[in-house]
């Protein structure tokens, strides 16, 4: 466990590492128009850094003969219902370039509410349709962000 542990605290502070020098190159501080591009990733790197940093602290101050069994990082019961998230999730990410990021967060809710949740086909049709109109409205309207339409872009009604 405690080897895990260190790996795991150490991925995480590169990650925090590479997000605060990004976010220092982006403009951290506080521009004339409200919050520079990189003042939100600055913090939350920092924020991530310093959990990492104390994660990685406890787990080299670990005796690991204190440690009264040796359990493995993760059983089976448990890795399955972490891959039943994860890799639906990374199968999503490259198709949100292929068919877009509306259709694909459509499918995406439509298959977790049904699989995962159990929810009723009404339910199901409703958020998956209703969400993806309201982030577009909320992104594209309202933030004027574009988002990733993919190869059905022209079809779709917005």
């Amino acid at each position: 466990m405690k080897k895990a542990d260190i790996i795991c605290a150490v991925a995480l502070l590169a990650v925090a590492g590479v997000g605060f020098v990004e976010a220092i190159r982006l403009g951290s501080g506080w521009g004339p128009s409200g919050p520079q591009a990189g003042f939100f990733p600055f913090w939350l790197s920092v924020i991530l850094g310093l959990c990492s940093l104390s994660i990685l602290v406890k787990a080299i101050r670990m005796d690991p003969a204190r440690e009264v069994e040796k359990k493995p990082f993760v059983t089976k019961t448990q890795l399955k219902p972490v891959l039943a998230v994860f890799l639906p999730m990374a199968a999503a990410v490259p198709l949100i370039e292929v068919i877009g990021f509306y259709l694909m967060s459509a499918l995406y809710l439509a298959f977790f509410m049904r699989w995962m949740g159990r929810h009723s086909w009404p339910a199901v049709f409703a958020i998956s349709l209703l969400f993806p109109v309201a982030t577009f409205l909320i992104l594209e309207r309202w933030f004027l962000i574009p988002m990733p339409k993919g190869m059905f872009g022209e079809y779709l009604p917005f």
